[in-house]
């Protein structure tokens, strides 16, 4: 079976590469079925003429590719960019995440390129509230979390986790405080790491809590950060508001830059009253499956964590409204205790089959294989172009990054010596916010 896996990677700050929760999630299908022959394609041009040239069995819309949606104006021109996508052979499936915006351009998305299923981070009760079959032509709807447990990761974490000679660090967190319009479930994450702190101030915890941009972990320094720590604080990621019109949004966003101390009660009365909790995407975070592996105690917040994570047996509950947070500071000071729910959790979900992106990218897999109607995919013609393509990809993907970062340096310099020397002070603004917008699309 012959697949193209369409993705989207840019220069971002002068970094090209993608970061090891988007990276294991791409790569899944390569890395862990060796059975099925795959292109790999970086289509932040659009769809070149070449890639029409082969029959592909399926067509994966990796979420990277869906998140230029989060550019709008952006979006409308990229669109374009990709109108051969409509006319490639294959099944389409389609795996976005961050669904609780800009959902009506997906849906319009879908039907414009022919997407047929939907691996989705929604609940089955959300599946047409989100995604109308009317609206999307889709055929197909599937759940799935935002990532897994990679095994090649795994490996390195084992190793990590072995040499790490203790977890000076009690509780552990890293979070943001997130814009109002992703409901009230969004403020969790910010408010658990002021209450905890708060909570421990009299006590001889060691803590390292920041909701903090600039305290962000990168790369691998998460995971050793994890590896440091006896316990961290986590909740399920998603939002509780969908606003399928994109109104809210800006509305939110302007009342907020103008009124930064705003409540969220004050902007929830103000622009979506009565509407919060239209929406149920409460997902796993990878997170949680990098905690697990790295056998790091986890203090959650009150949730279902997709029906793989049990309070009492894997972590320690934190009830919504923090009624219960003393009896969780004294679990969380016995170590024992501790250490006994993350083994748990490791023995039951890191080693776990179930849970990892070999089966992922196998169930995707597996639908196209009962759904292709390809013609002519495994003929001798076919074999020799895909064979010929792909050494190009090859080519391509091996150099790309260094072009991309040459490209947009000298696009850079070359618009800044335009606006120094021949635009006007307003047009200089202008064209600014549109290289900023260019260069950013794709990537949050």
């Amino acid at each position: 079976m012959k697949v193209l896996v369409l993705y989207y990677n840019c220069v971002l700050e002068g970094k090209y590469e993608l970061r090891n929760t988007i990276r294991e999630h791409l790569y899944s299908f390569r890395h862990y079925c060796p059975d099925t022959d795959f292109h790999y394609y970086n289509a932040l041009s659009g769809i070149p003429a070449y890639l029409a040239a082969v029959k592909y069995d399926g067509i994966i819309l990796h979420y990277t590719l869906l998140a230029v949606r989060w550019q709008p104006e952006f979006f409308e021109m990229y669109c374009r960019w990709l109108r051969r996508l409509a006319r490639l052979p294959g099944y389409v499936v389609a795996i976005p995440q961050d669904e609780y915006a800009e959902s009506t351009t997906l849906c319009r998305f879908f039907r414009m390129f022919g997407v047929k299923a939907v691996f989705t981070c929604l609940s089955p009760r959300d599946y047409q509230a989100v995604y109308p079959r009317e609206e999307t032509g889709l055929t197909h709807y599937f759940t799935v979390f935002p990532g897994y447990v990679d095994e090649r990761a795994k490996r390195y974490l084992d190793a990590r986790r072995a040499a790490a000679e203790n977890r000076e660090i009690d509780i552990g967190y890293r979070a943001r405080k997130v814009p109002y319009w992703l409901g009230r479930h969004g403020q969790m994450k910010h408010e658990l790491g002021e209450r905890v702190a708060v909570a421990c101030r009299d006590t001889e915890l060691r803590t390292d809590i920041s909701n903090q941009i600039e305290d962000v972990f990168l790369e691998h320094e998460w995971y050793d950060f994890l590896c440091r720590c006896r316990t961290v604080l986590g909740c399920e990621g998603g939002a509780s508001l969908l606003d399928r019109s994109d109104t809210v949004r800006p509305l939110v966003t302007a009342y907020c830059d103008s009124h930064p101390d705003a409540s969220f009660d004050e902007v929830e009365r103000q622009f979506f009253p009565g509407q919060d909790y239209n929406i149920h995407l409460f997902a796993l975070s990878p997170r949680h499956f990098e905690c697990a592996v790295t056998k790091t105690c986890q203090v959650l917040i009150e949730g279902n964590y997709g029906g793989v994570f049990k309070p009492g047996q894997h972590y320690i509950e934190v009830k919504k409204d923090y009624s219960n947070l003393p009896d969780v500071i004294a679990k969380i000071g016995d170590h024992e205790l501790c250490r006994h729910l993350a083994e748990t959790a490791y023995r039951d979900i890191a080693e776990s089959a179930k849970y990892t992106y070999r089966a992922f990218a196998e169930k995707v897999l597996d639908h196209i294989r009962t759904q292709s109607a390809a013609a002519g995919s495994g003929t001798p013609v076919n074999n020799v172009v895909f064979q010929t393509v792909g050494y190009w990809l090859a080519v391509r993907e091996r150099f790309e990054p260094a072009v991309a970062r040459l490209f947009v340096l000298n696009l850079r310099y070359g618009i800044r010596a335009l606006c120094t020397f021949i635009l006007e002070p307003g047009k200089k603004e202008r064209i600014r916010r549109m290289i900023a917008r260019w260069t950013r699309a794709g990537g949050r």
